[in-house]
């Protein structure tokens, strides 16, 4: 890969701009490059470099789409040229990778359940872990194996999240809970997944006073409450393993498939 390639790609990482990669990696026959050739496609669906242009490159483009809506990493697959409408009739081989950064799930409230999540999280996700609470006594304590608490007091201010990043709001208090939901649904951007503890009674309750607060009705609805799958159990640790099961399946656009089996119990 060029040297521009690499600080190009370490660019966008940098700035949280996911892309996919797109590099022609096996031919057949006649063909517009040989392996070896790459290029970026973005979300809006502009690339960079090429693989050939016409109708591979647009084919390429389209399956790299697909691939930044469904959060899946990798693909490969291999085109016959002439059905694509090219001429030269070889065959191509196109080996697809999603880059992106890191996403970050921020956990505010580090008690029972919030401390938990956060430790299955740091110990069996792909996320960044980043953990949050308003009591100072929890924030000077290593809850959590190498990761300690940041001190909010109050959740007066919260911080301006990086994106990506999910959001799980476990304080210990209604009012705190829905300080830092209507916090984080007025940043913009909002979190992409944002999901707050408690009963479905809360959570309409919280959804209305979201409403009256004027957050717009679109970021009120994706409110994810009551949090997790209900999959059974009470414990702050299959609470934890609830909301990591969902958590996982939104993160690999899977959410529809896993909430189809539990039908309408599922939130």
């Amino acid at each position: 890969m060029e040297p521009q390639f690499f600080s190009r790609i370490a660019e966008l990482l940098q700035t949280g701009q996911p892309v996919v990669l797109v590099e022609l990696v096996g031919v057949e026959g006649p063909a517009p490059r040989e392996p070896g050739a790459r290029m970026l496609v973005f979300p809006d669906g502009h690339i960079e470099g090429t693989v050939g242009g016409g109708a591979l490159e647009l084919r390429a483009t389209q399956e790299a789409m697909e691939l930044l809506r469904s959060r899946n990493r990798t693909l490969l697959r291999t085109y016959e040229l002439v059905d694509l409408g090219m001429l030269c009739g070889g065959r191509a081989t196109l080996y697809y990778e999603l880059l992106a950064p890191r996403v970050t799930l921020a956990i505010f409230g580090a008690g029972h359940v919030g401390a938990v999540l956060a430790r299955l999280a740091q110990e069996a996700t792909p996320f960044r872990v980043a953990l949050y609470d308003d009591r100072e006594e929890r924030c000077r304590e290593e809850l959590v194996p190498g990761l300690t608490a940041q001190y909010l007091p109050g959740f007066e201010s919260l911080p301006q999240l990086p994106s990506p990043c999910y959001a799980v709001v476990c304080t210990d208090s209604h009012a705190t809970d829905l300080k830092v939901v209507q916090g984080l649904l007025s940043q913009a951007p909002p979190p992409e997944f944002v999901g707050m503890l408690g009963s479905r009674p809360k959570a309409e309750k919280v959804r209305g006073l979201l409403r009256e607060a004027g957050i717009p009705p679109e970021r009120v609805q994706s409110l994810h409450s009551p949090v997790g799958l209900p999959i059974g159990g009470k414990s702050p640790g299959e609470i934890a393993i609830s909301i990591l099961a969902q958590l996982l399946a939104f993160h690999h656009g899977r959410l529809a498939d896993a909430k189809a089996p539990l039908g309408k119990t599922a939130g």
